[in-house]
């Protein structure tokens, strides 16, 4: 029985992963593994520091791919997650470790990806709690360059071009609602 459900949980996390990578141009899935998908392979191409030029200057890299692993005991405990591609982040480990913070067995895969991203873009650091401490003090010293990229990640999904309660007129005066 708890296979049934696990397997329900990784049908559905591939499926919401799919409907978040197409409506975002910046997330993309290169490779899954597993039936249902339990492995992935995702690259963002957004904005975000590699790592620092000899003045302390960030030096900016758009592409960067992490691997997730959504093993047996997910989602009581997080994905296995390492960061494949040069990047230079507080919570994020010179060997790809990856610190998202807190986990919960409700959080689903789209959600930890956009928090992956905001990474990134550092929308999203904690100096307090470092992997990377070289990082997490250049972090404390340059806050306002932050974000490094704004755009958003993820898209306009049907939902958020839906108003309700607003009304508009058509060509010929007609209010519609």
């Amino acid at each position: 029985m708890a296979f049934d459900i696990r397997e329900t949980r990784l049908r559905n996390e591939y499926q919401r992963v799919r409907e978040l990578v197409n409506r975002s141009e910046f997330i993309h899935i290169l490779t899954t593994e597993g039936d249902p998908a339990e492995r992935y392979l995702i690259r963002f191409t957004c904005k975000g520091v590699e790592k620092i030029d000899t003045v302390g200057k960030p030096v900016l890299r758009e592409n960067h791919e992490v691997s997730v692993y959504l093993h047996a005991e997910y989602p009581l405990k997080q994905p296995q997650l390492k960061w494949l591609t040069p990047i230079f982040h507080p919570n994020i480990h010179v060997t790809g470790a990856v610190c998202i913070g807190a986990w919960w067995p409700a959080k689903t895969l789209d959600e930890l990806l956009l928090t992956l991203g905001e990474m990134i873009q550092y929308k999203n650091y904690d100096p307090k709690d470092p992997m990377n401490s070289k990082a997490a003090a250049w972090a404390l010293r340059n806050k306002s360059i932050f974000p490094v990229d704004g755009r958003n990640l993820k898209g306009q999904s049907l939902e958020d071009l839906i108003v309700l309660g607003a009304e508009e007129a058509d060509d010929i005066g007609i209010n519609i609602l």
